[in-house]
């Protein structure tokens, strides 16, 4: 009877947990554990580089970093996928972002941003990526080229390029979006940080002139909304606030007013078949508690409103539908005003008037500086407009506060004259 030859005994293989080269495409994989005892396989094309990110991955778990090795995902599947359907979502829920700041951070994604960056790795993103990208955009058109001659024009001007305002805008979306990537705990920093934007020169606010002002109630007279343009100069209004008044919502015996509602165009979902995104109208409450307030109407105004709703009647009577009984400003059939509409009707009583065109916005600001000028306080301005913070009425009304300083000074000057005079007689 012969001896069996002994069997080897079996050992359990790769002990050491050393790298090892996979068969199906020739990578070294070094594999890790994590903390709750799953396995990471850490990728490379040596086995140097593989067992380089086990060390690094290692690292980040003992440091308390987010985890980066391994993670494939790009920027554009980030800003298309949890950030702009979940995180922001969930704040417009919370109310802590509007919805209009939504789908404008949803534009700039689609249009600037992913185009140029959304293929890099949101872990391998570094900041001569943001600079490029940054460079890129000041050489990129805005919008589409025109095909066609002007009167007057001999050829086509040159297609304007992106603002330094849209490029600054771009940049600060992508820094808010990279932030909530550390909150999140995909990336360990945000290299935006590290990347300045361009210098926007800030524009001063179109002051009218009372003269002008004038010029522009007269013109808007004969107008269907002439109550309006009054409404919103007198109360200081922004166009949406204006566009969202019901008539609950005055007390025309009491003279006052209670804000609650603007009308916004949303820019809703994107239609499959023509790619274009189909807008809705909508009435959203006031964003901030200062917004909202119950104003008191000044007796010219409330005496325009009056007026304002017979012709409403009169024109509701006549319609052979109406919309909304409650909409102070509609259009001829009783539904909300569009608000680019208004922009349009704005302009042309301008035209008819004479005066440059400006925005619905200036209006507001109008009344504010006509306030100040008259000699009525800063901190009532402010109540009258309602900004949160007073620094916000001064940085808007800069320019007026120095006239008031020089007439402060001039002032003074005179006072000392008088004075001196008076002591010379004495002497």
């Amino acid at each position: 009877m012969t001896d069996k030859p002994s069997r080897k005994k079996r050992t359990r293989r790769n002990r050491d947990a050393r790298p090892y080269k996979r068969r199906s495409d020739g990578k070294w994989v070094a594999v890790a554990y994590l903390p709750n005892g799953k396995r990471r396989p850490c990728y490379g094309e040596t086995a140097a580089e593989a067992e380089e990110k086990r060390k690094r991955l290692y690292r980040e778990i003992e440091e308390n970093q987010p985890i980066t090795v391994g993670r494939t995902d790009t920027l554009g599947q980030f800003l298309t996928g949890p950030w702009l359907k979940v995180i922001l979502p969930q704040r417009v829920q919370a109310g802590r972002l509007a919805q209009t700041t939504l789908d404008s951070y949803a534009d700039m994604v689609e249009r600037h941003i992913v185009p140029e960056l959304g293929k890099v790795k949101l872990v391998e993103l570094g900041t001569l990526h943001v600079q490029a990208w940054m460079l890129t955009l000041s050489q990129k058109r805005s919008g589409r080229a025109r095909r066609k001659l002007r009167p007057g024009e001999d050829k086509l001007p040159e297609p304007e390029k992106l603002s330094a305002r849209t490029i600054a805008y771009c940049h600060a979306i992508l820094r808010k979006a990279l932030n909530d990537a550390v909150k999140a705990k995909l990336i360990s920093g945000n290299v935006c940080a590290d990347v300045e934007p361009p210098r926007v020169e800030k524009k001063e606010a179109r002051a009218l002139t009372k003269d002008e002002a004038r010029k522009l109630l007269a013109a808007a007279a004969g107008h269907r909304l002439s109550a309006y343009w009054l409404v919103v100069l007198a109360l200081g209004l922004r166009r949406g606030e204006g566009l969202g008044l019901h008539w609950p919502d005055f007390d025309l015996e009491a003279g006052t007013v209670r804000l609650r509602l603007s009308v916004q165009r949303l820019r809703g979902e994107k239609d499959p078949e023509t790619g274009k995104y189909r807008g809705k109208l909508v009435a959203k409450g006031l964003k901030t508690e200062a917004s909202k307030a119950t104003i008191k109407l000044p007796a010219y105004v409330v005496e325009a409103v009056k007026l304002h709703r017979k012709q409403q009647n009169a024109e509701r009577l006549a319609a052979r539908v109406w919309e909304s009984e409650e909409l102070v400003f509609t259009t001829t059939i009783g539904t909300a005003l569009e608000p680019r509409n208004v922009n349009r009707m704005w302009h042309e009583i301008c035209d008819s008037a004479g005066v440059e065109r400006c925005r619905i916005h200036d209006l507001r600001h109008a009344c504010g500086s006509f306030l100040f000028a008259d000699g009525v306080d800063l901190r009532v301005i402010q109540g009258v407009l309602r900004h949160t913070r007073l620094a916000t009425t001064s940085e808007v009304y800069v320019h007026l506060l120095d006239e008031v300083r020089d007439r402060a000074a001039e002032s003074m000057d005179g006072l000392l004259i008088e004075l001196t005079r008076k002591d010379d007689e004495t002497g």
